[in-house]
């Protein structure tokens, strides 16, 4: 039996952004059985689709390049598998591009995210000057925000690779490392930036660059 690794990258936005990673895998099952993908199964009593995903996307915020790594029981023209998902797919969300895996090619991992939001004109003039202080400073120790554990610290001034601002528009870019244990997410940078409780009021973070290992 001949398998075949396909990486697929997608966008999921609209009201699909509402949907938890769980209800998004049953979605993607369902799917893949409209579209006869002759996808393998893991074994054991309670077989699976052989499929993984680098990273989940937090519930609420839109993602505009995700990815998936789908494995096949046998081949299947890349350009086909892509259309094919396309004219079984849901409202809100688009397959972007598929590429067939080399053998030697590792599983998919996060080494980064890029997140953009608007910020309300109102903070721009705050939020840019805590940018500047946030940039001089070589350390920023915070709780993890909504973990059960506060005990759990995150580093955001080191997690955050680049930031860049725009102050007659407010468009923030942030690319944001993944690390091993807790990560930080873009509610930390908020935070940071005193703008927490903006978040999904009138900031909705969108993310849209997963940048991974290798590219």
């Amino acid at each position: 039996m001949v398998r075949q690794r396909v990486r697929i990258r997608f966008s999921k936005s609209g009201n699909l952004k509402y949907i938890g990673h769980k209800d998004l895998l049953r979605a993607f099952v369902l799917l893949f059985r409209r579209a006869g993908l002759p996808f393998a199964m893991s074994g054991g009593y309670h077989p699976k689709i052989r499929m993984s995903f680098p990273s989940a996307l937090a519930l609420g915020i839109e993602g505009f390049d995700e990815v998936l790594e789908l494995e096949l029981k046998e081949p299947v023209d890349s350009s086909v598998l892509l259309a094919e998902l396309n004219r079984q797919s849901l409202d809100g969300l688009n397959f972007l591009s598929a590429r067939v895996l080399d053998e030697t090619e590792r599983k998919g991992k996060l080494v980064s995210s890029v997140f953009e939001m608007t910020i309300p004109e109102q903070f721009r003039l705050e939020t840019s000057a805590r940018i500047f202080d946030f940039l001089s400073q070589k350390s920023v120790i915070v709780n993890k925000l909504g973990n059960k554990n506060p005990a759990r610290e995150v580093d955001v001034r080191d997690a955050v690779n680049d930031i860049k601002f725009q102050t007659e528009t407010g468009l923030l870019r942030a690319e944001i490392i993944s690390r091993e244990g807790p990560e930080t997410g873009i509610r930390e940078l908020l935070f940071v930036l005193n703008l927490s409780k903006e978040y999904f009021q009138t900031i909705f973070p969108k993310r849209i660059r997963c940048v991974l290992a290798g590219e």
